[in-house]
């Protein structure tokens, strides 16, 4: 039997158009009387709080969806962080403590935003007992949720699966066996500087977007031979570069902020596909006889990422945006030139709602793709996985 691997990529708010495709996905294996079509989960940052949404709910995979929706489809700012006036203003001044100071002072919080709420919501809706109960009961084979070390520079993927998974170690890489917490989901997404760091054991942790290069490797390494890829960027953004009339003037520090940030929390998802599709176009030149000696395998995937620009779409629903955020955001520029910043965390109903409906009408586009995805059941010729 081959098994079917879920990778969710990270990106704030913007994880709600995950949730869409997830939507189209259900009702796709309702119609093929699939309940449970994943057995390999894998995400980071806001694909990492998706996954464990999912895992952790007690009924099958389109229950699941369905509680997922109905999360972040009531979701508010004030659910994910506090940016009340003495919140933000306590934050600002421990920055500007610990600039001035010289380094004689230390002062707690290295954040603009406290993520408390989320925390909380996250324990709410994420029964992390059910995880196991499923592993045991054999409908989840694995599942890995991915944060960075601050103290190492390296990614590490906490995994919770059969004991038949090996742990790996690759450069900047490795995996460790966990039993998932609400500390591992919020270590996975502390988006740098905006969130705090979280302390998973002794050492702090940020948001699993950073440098992650690989994102389908963890899904491959703990068995998947076919991966159902949600990311969070629009295909274009990567694939070409706009030949447009730079602007004359300065960089505002929003603008300069917005690329950083991208950069930051890079969506890895299309170098790593990119990556698969060229071995698998040199295994597919390979006698299936002499396969059997190698120590990569084919693998399909499904890339699903959205159609629209969130930037943009950000940009019509800055406003939505809490008082004390906007302010803030256009200190350092126009609310249009933050769009970047403000796609993050825009955790407001009609910004949600419209990543929520793109998300099902993109799975939807790609049903054939994911029908076939799904219908899969080829025997598998090697158990080793492609060196990524």
């Amino acid at each position: 039997m081959s098994n079917l691997g879920l990778v969710l990529s990270g990106g704030g708010a913007r994880g709600a158009y995950q949730v869409g495709v997830l939507l189209a996905v259900a009702e796709i294996c309702k119609k093929l009387s699939i309940d449970n079509p994943f057995k390999v989960y894998t995400g980071v940052s806001a694909g990492a709080i998706n996954t464990c949404g999912l895992i952790s709910h007690p009924g099958n995979f389109q229950e699941a969806c369905a509680a997922l929706e109905n999360v972040w489809g009531s979701l508010q700012s004030h659910d994910v962080f506090i940016s009340d006036p003495i919140s933000l203003t306590r934050g600002a001044l421990h920055w500007l403590m610990d600039l001035s100071s010289g380094g004689m002072k230390r002062t707690p919080g290295k954040s603009l935003l406290s993520t408390a709420p989320l925390r909380e919501l996250i324990q709410k809706n994420c029964k992390f007992e059910n995880i196991q109960k499923k592993i045991e009961s054999g409908k989840i084979h694995g599942v890995g949720i991915s944060a960075l070390d601050f103290h190492t520079s390296s990614t590490v993927t906490f995994i919770q699966g059969a004991q038949e998974i090996e742990l790996w170690e690759r450069v900047r890489r490795q995996a460790v066996r966990s039993l998932l917490t609400v500390d591992h989901v919020m270590a996975s997404s502390a988006i740098p500087v905006l969130f705090p760091p979280t302390a998973v054991g002794s050492r702090y942790f940020g948001d699993g977007s950073i440098r992650n290069f690989s994102p389908c490797a963890p899904a491959i390494y703990m068995g998947a031979d076919r991966i159902l890829a949600i990311g969070v960027r629009r295909q274009q953004e990567v694939c070409y570069t706009t030949h447009e009339t730079a602007p004359a003037q300065e960089p505002s520090v929003a603008r300069v902020a917005s690329v950083l940030l991208h950069a930051i929390m890079s969506d890895g998802l299309e170098f790593d596909i990119e990556r698969i599709e060229r071995i698998n176009l040199a295994l597919s030149k390979i006698a299936s006889s002499a396969r059997k000696n190698l120590t990569v395998k084919p693998v399909d995937v499904v890339w699903v990422s959205p159609s629209q620009d969130f930037s943009k779409i950000a940009a019509e629903h800055a406003h939505e945006l809490p008082r004390m955020i906007r302010y803030l955001l256009k200190g350092l520029g126009s609310l249009e030139e933050s769009a970047e910043l403000a796609s993050f965390l825009l955790f407001e109903k009609q910004y949600i709602q419209t990543l929520l409906e793109i998300g099902y009408q993109d799975g939807m586009t790609e049903q054939d793709k994911i029908e076939k995805l799904l219908g899969t059941n080829r025997h598998i010729e090697s158990s080793a996985a492609p060196a990524l």
